[in-house]
């Protein structure tokens, strides 16, 4: 009822026609004011021809790139305020008054009308620091969201880089399936051959059929998670699901992980550059020059005050009139209930709270970073392993084919070894996956920005 109350009180009780209840308010979505959203056309398709150009595209359009960026600016406004507290404050004002005064003697008053200009001026001279600890704590928090916005289109690049590769897994699966159904098909073919030559039994035959139904299934559930995929990835890059998306370029893999690299080194880089790291430390100077300014405030301060006006009259018998003044103020503050003290303290226990955060994160920062370090030499160490997995069952299932043609083989050798070789198939599309995976878990861990990032506003 509050919503309804709301959108009645904004003037559109015309809009919207209250139900006899009040439960079936919520039923009647169709009352509901709706969002104007573009539609992206069907049949259009985005072309990227390198991961590169795929990340600028996600960096661009997500939203959280341009909330980041949008932060910045307001920020970056705010500097701007702060700073203009340097500049004197010039004021212009145009007044009118008419007034009649109180006679004494019981004689008439005459009314008069009154007009004309005024320009005041009032610059700060001197408050022991206040106001440059001000604009200094606005530069920290400005420098805080660019740290907090380099970690945001870091997070950015890590998803798309995780959806990409998780694509390129589905798609190897998918060929994995395809290949061995073409196998079994072809397998089922011969033992049909063999069964009319009478060299084959019908048990044989129905077996080789349910491994080709068996294959056949294992394909679709593997075209539907290829579309998942897919769909994973466009959500990802900031790509509507409604378009068609076409990824032209060959992947290279990334290089191996160098033995000679220490966890210490790797610590020690991200403990350098890592965003979210430095951003902390940039809040708590900022809470430090808070501080500063509060205990400055508690000074005097040295103002310079000018004011000058011309006064005319709607009388004839009135003469105009210049006044002006000029002078220097000393502003004391006496007492104010101990405000200033307390935001002072309040502020340096904030920068003691981020500091002990920044030591936090620091510690599950270096927990992310040997985690990924892990993963990757162990994905490293098994993508080798499972090369060599490929090659002996790739070897065994011609090895079982030839024994099979030649008439010295048994169909139940001939699907084990095509089984094995497509789980070898499938093992192989999830080693590359997980190694290129676990390399960007790595680099996201550390700190490291691509050289992917976007120009300009997003």
């Amino acid at each position: 009822m509050l919503c309804a109350l709301l959108w009645l009180s904004a003037g559109h009780a015309g809009a919207l026609a209250l139900p006899p209840q009040q439960g079936d308010f919520w039923l009647r979505f169709d009352a509901l004011p709706r969002l104007e959203t573009a539609a992206a056309p069907l049949t259009d398709t985005l072309r990227f021809d390198s991961l590169s150009a795929l990340t600028e595209h996600a960096l661009r359009e997500r939203p959280e790139s341009r909330a980041a960026w949008l932060a910045i600016q307001a920020e970056a406004a705010r500097l701007d305020s702060a700073e203009a507290a340097d500049w004197p404050t010039l004021t212009g004002q145009f007044s009118f008054t008419r007034s009649q005064g109180l006679s004494s003697s019981g004689s008439s008053v005459p009314v008069l009308h009154r007009y004309g200009p005024n320009l005041s001026l009032s610059y700060l001279i001197y408050d022991f620091g206040a106001r440059a600890a001000g604009i200094e704590a606005q530069r920290y928090q400005l420098v805080s969201s660019l740290l907090d916005n380099n970690r945001t289109l870091q997070d950015v690049i890590v998803q798309v880089e995780a959806a990409y590769f998780s694509l390129l897994s589905a798609r190897a699966l998918v060929e994995a399936q395809t290949e061995q159904e073409a196998a079994l098909r072809a397998s089922l073919d011969a033992v049909e051959v063999r069964l009319r030559g009478g060299l084959a039994s019908r048990a044989d035959q129905l077996r080789a059929r349910a491994a080709l139904a068996e294959a056949s299934l294992a394909r679709q559930a593997a075209g539907r998670d290829r579309a998942k995929a897919e769909a994973a990835l466009k959500q990802a890059a900031g790509i509507a699901q409604t378009q068609n998306l076409a990824l032209a370029w060959e992947t290279a893999p990334p290089p191996a992980l160098d033995a000679s690299i220490l966890l210490a080194d790797l610590l020690a880089e991200a403990e350098r550059q890592r965003p979210d790291l430095l951003s902390l430390q940039a809040a708590a100077a900022r809470a430090r020059a808070e501080a500063e300014r509060a205990r400055a405030a508690r000074w005097p301060s040295l103002t310079f005050a000018a004011n000058t006006g011309r006064t005319f009259f709607l009388e004839d018998d009135r003469t105009p009139s210049t006044t002006y003044s000029a002078g220097v103020n000393v502003s004391i503050p006496l007492f104010d209930g101990g405000r200033l003290k307390s935001e002072a303290r309040a502020a340096a226990r904030d920068a003691e709270r981020l500091q002990a955060t920044a030591a936090t994160q620091r510690e599950a920062v270096a927990l992310a970073v040997a985690l990924a370090y892990q993963d990757l030499r162990h994905a490293q160490a098994q993508r080798e392993g499972v090369a060599l997995q490929y090659d002996s069952a790739s070897e065994s299932a011609q090895a079982a084919q030839a024994r099979y043609a030649a008439g010295v083989g048994s169909l139940l050798e001939l699907l084990t070894a095509q089984a094995d070789l497509a789980r070898a198939r499938q093992v192989q599309a999830q080693a590359d996956s997980d190694w290129q995976t676990a390399f960007s878990r790595l680099n996201h861990a550390l700190g490291r920005l691509p050289l992917t990032t976007s120009q300009g506003k997003p």
